[in-house]
């Protein structure tokens, strides 16, 4: 599935990953099942999601939601962790905005064809 049409929510310990248009479930992992997991902070690019709880990191695969690696963070405690992507522009670039509104038209154009 293309990563622009999937949501991805943290929550009890958990990753979840949805299809944006449908809402359908398409993947769930549970990362942890201590009580203290309830916080889960995600962040994703094309291929892999990167979510930390509990005082850990975890990297997924974004299409099937199978673990490819994790990190004890030995020392670092159980805070909530921010987590971000070097290289994904931080504000929306005029290409950027130009490319956003070219998919919006689009999926205009689409949805009233469908019709």
């Amino acid at each position: 599935m293309d990563p622009k049409n999937i949501l991805l929510v943290g929550v009890k310990g958990s990753v979840l990953a949805f299809q944006k248009n449908t809402g359908e479930r398409l993947w769930a992992t549970r990362l942890k099942s201590s009580m203290s997991s309830d916080f889960v902070s995600v962040a994703a690019d094309d291929a892999r999601v990167y979510a930390h709880t509990a005082g850990e990191l975890f990297c997924l695969d974004l299409q099937t939601g199978n673990g490819l690696w994790q990190e004890g963070l030995a020392g670092m405690g159980y805070g909530v962790a921010s987590l971000t992507l070097p290289g994904f522009p931080a504000a929306p670039t005029e290409e950027f905005e130009k490319k956003r509104q070219q998919d919006a038209a689009a999926a205009t154009t689409h949805a009233s064809s469908a019709s």
